[in-house]
């Protein structure tokens, strides 16, 4: 999705716990980041945080962004 995005012009912040996917991201233009803080303060605002994460870590990841984050999440 964010290739996508990116060849559509938009800017992308990304985060992933692998270091590598994100390094692949940012040789494409993405910002990157190596924590969910670091990617929040990435944003600028209104921020708006698109979740693609395993059904299995949902819950857990919008409960570690919520006190770091004013976003819109979705």
């Amino acid at each position: 999705m964010v290739r996508r995005l990116l060849k559509g012009g938009h800017q992308c912040a990304v985060f992933d716990k692998s270091a590598k996917a994100v390094a692949q991201l940012v040789k494409e233009k993405a910002v990157g980041a190596a924590s969910l803080p670091e990617f929040v303060k990435s944003l600028t605002e209104p921020r708006a945080i698109w979740l693609m994460v395993p059904v299995g870590v949902v819950d857990k990841t919008i409960t570690d962004l919520l006190p770091i984050s004013s976003a819109a999440i979705c």
